[in-house]
């Protein structure tokens, strides 16, 4: 499936978010990059995690980043995960007929609870109360994430639970590869783990 490699997961916990992807780029049988981006910081604590083409999640990422700074200057507080989930949805929508290449994950720990959507790339938007996945290696993933998770789930399990999802769709799927990146985001904000934290959690 061109476009869309690697793999996203997002796990809601009942204390925040854990959020993972690898950082493989490929096309067909090529790898293209063993570094690319696929979570990102978009308020203080919402985040996402979106595979797809490059090009496509770099301008999708710059337009939430744009949107969430404007609604802070407007309103004077943070937008909520839900909000800017379904401005993403709109911007999505609105380009269905040359769609952006990409689909995943957008959440966020607001006041009352942590939030999940998970976002289609012409505008589906759906708030998942345990975890999704999207990207090539997101039926593996979702597998291991339908035989262990919990609920009520503690946040540093749920990272441990997103990390090993990733690296079993690293062992099971071509385009999925290279580092895995972990995030948190609980009522102090939005974190990436340390590259030896995140070696402990798939030990």
């Amino acid at each position: 499936m061109y476009g869309f490699t690697g793999t996203v997961v997002g796990i809601r916990c009942k204390d925040g978010i854990a959020l993972a992807s690898d950082t493989r780029g490929a096309a067909y049988y090529l790898v293209l990059s063993k570094r690319v981006r696929k979570i990102f910081q978009l308020e203080d604590r919402i985040g996402a995690a979106i595979s797809g083409s490059s090009g496509d999640v770099q301008s999708l990422v710059n337009l939430l980043k744009a949107e969430a700074n404007l609604y802070r200057l407007n309103h004077e507080r943070p937008i909520s995960a839900k909000s800017l989930a379904q401005v993403a949805s709109n911007l999505l929508h609105g380009r269905r007929v040359f769609p952006y290449i990409a689909a995943g994950i957008l959440s966020g720990v607001d006041d009352d609870a942590p939030h999940l959507f998970f976002l289609d790339p012409i505008g589906g938007k759906l708030e998942e109360e345990k975890f999704a996945s999207a990207g090539t290696g997101s039926t593996v993933a979702y597998g291991v994430l339908e035989q262990n998770y919990r609920d009520d789930m503690e946040l540093d399990d749920g990272l441990k639970l997103a990390a090993q999802s990733i690296k079993t769709a690293i062992e099971r799927d071509a385009a999925t590869g290279d580092k895995i990146v972990v995030a948190a985001i609980d009522e102090r904000g939005y974190r990436e783990l340390p590259e030896e934290d995140v070696a402990e959690l798939v030990k």
